[in-house]
């Protein structure tokens, strides 16, 4: 009885320090055996093609999403103070009349603020989706197994062994 309770809890503890992949909170760094890579080195860390195709495309989305925010946000900085100050008016003199008027000038300073913050709302759920398609990439490589894990019986001088390779 207690060689089977100790074979299960030898099975168990290999089981549990597996090869797995931790992906940081911010989904930029990626943890693999104790050590930290940088998102962009998952080509040469990841075994799965389908793990890889995840990761690329999110790391895609998640460019145009910083793109489309920076760009946004930059727009939100240039319309908001526009927008915020008064209008210019101009007063122009007809000589064949010899009539005063006053033209407004319009700003395009709302305008401007919100086609900017569309533009950042646009970017917020491409963020959200490429962040989910890295999680999912991880996700994929934890469950791929790789070929060179296998039981093997060996022999010895004192009897019968089960080990496990990885």
């Amino acid at each position: 009885m207690v060689k089977i309770f100790t074979f299960f809890a030898v099975l168990l503890f290999s089981f549990s320090f597996s090869q797995e992949i931790k992906l940081s909170k911010s989904a930029k760094k990626f943890e693999k055996e104790g050590v930290s890579y940088k998102l962009s080195e998952y080509k040469t860390q990841f075994t799965n093609p389908v793990a890889k195709n995840y990761i690329q495309e999110g790391r895609t989305y998640r460019t145009i999403a910083n793109i489309m925010g920076f760009s946004g946000g930059l727009l939100i900085g240039a319309g908001l103070p526009n927008a915020l100050t008064q209008e210019k008016s101009a007063i122009n003199y007809n000589p064949y009349t010899g009539n005063f008027t006053k033209v407004k000038t319009s700003k395009p300073g709302w305008t401007l603020v919100g086609v900017s913050i569309g533009v950042v709302a646009v970017a917020i759920p491409l963020a959200v989706i490429g962040k989910n398609k890295v999680k999912k990439g991880v996700e994929t490589e934890n469950k791929f197994v790789p070929k060179a894990q296998y039981y093997q019986f060996d022999f010895t001088g004192e009897g019968l062994a089960l080990t496990y390779n990885f």
